[in-house]
């Protein structure tokens, strides 16, 4: 329905302009801006989450941009696998991902055509660790205690093994691949804590998820394979490119975490000062 009246709004537009009314369209356009502007502000992110349970003491949230094409993406996709297939082997392969793709960075700064393994990688853990819970779930098979223990377990020994990846090739220095390593796993934990403590497990931070991360890092080594590694000299640290990318990216995962922390604290503060 808004898709329409879009359309009929640019048709409206044209018209203006093909007869000359230049006031007018300006007028009408300053008024669709206005009404974008009154989306973004209502814009509420549980209305576009994808929400699930995961047994009778967790719900799972995913407010992430590609959520609910995943959403599609599992509905087709879980009743082709093969029954021999289970959720233990997919997250086995997911885990098998990261590791193919730790092996694009340390090899693929030797010769550039291992880094075709990065997205190939990828692409690997984000079916591995995106169907093995769905694949449960569809099969009426779930085990919410044990899922969940294995689930987050082997994504931090995979957080741990991508990181060193990362530092052990060329591309990057090992003390800033495990400053980002230190930072995402404390993420992490902030997402399992909120998880234990309101039984609320929120797979992304705002629009941005696992997924999305996947497609930057897939993109990212895009640009790996067609560009020269560049050296800096800072203050007589050495330091590539890809060194200030990741730094940069460690800060701002760092600030995302340091305001999340802030605002759970006063959320849950309020929640238990509510009866004083």
């Amino acid at each position: 329905m808004k898709k329409k009246r879009k359309d009929i709004k640019n048709i409206e537009l044209l018209s203006l302009l093909q007869e000359g009314k230049v006031q007018e369209f300006f007028d009408e356009l300053g008024r669709i801006i206005e009404t974008f502007g009154e989306d973004i502000k209502n814009f509420n992110l549980d209305d576009w989450a994808v929400k699930y349970s995961r047994g009778k003491e967790q719900q799972a949230i995913n407010t992430a941009i590609t959520g609910k094409a995943e959403e599609k993406a599992k509905e087709w996709i879980c009743p082709r696998i093969p029954q021999w297939i289970n959720s233990d082997h997919l997250t086995v392969l997911g885990y098998i991902g990261m590791v193919i793709t730790a092996l694009g960075f340390v090899f693929g700064f030797v010769n550039r055509w291992y880094i075709l393994l990065i997205p190939f990688g990828l692409l690997v853990n984000w079916f591995g660790d995106s169907f093995d819970g769905s694949i449960a779930r569809y099969r009426k098979k779930t085990r919410p205690k044990y899922g969940y223990y294995i689930d987050k377990i082997v994504d931090a020994v995979a957080v741990i093994t991508l990181s060193l990846g990362i530092g052990l090739s060329g591309f990057f220095k090992i003390e800033i691949a495990l400053l980002f390593a230190s930072i995402y796993l404390a993420l992490m934990s902030h997402v399992d804590l909120v998880t234990h403590v309101q039984g609320q497990n929120r797979n992304a931070f705002g629009l941005f998820g696992p997924t999305e991360i996947r497609i930057v890092g897939a993109l990212f080594s895009i640009y790996m394979f067609f560009s020269k590694v560049y050296y800096f000299d800072i203050y007589g640290y050495t330091v590539t490119q890809y060194d200030i990318a990741l730094f940069v990216l460690s800060v701002v995962m760092a600030i995302i975490l340091l305001i999340s922390i802030f605002k759970k604290g006063i959320e849950l503060h309020k929640i238990d000062t509510k009866d004083w």
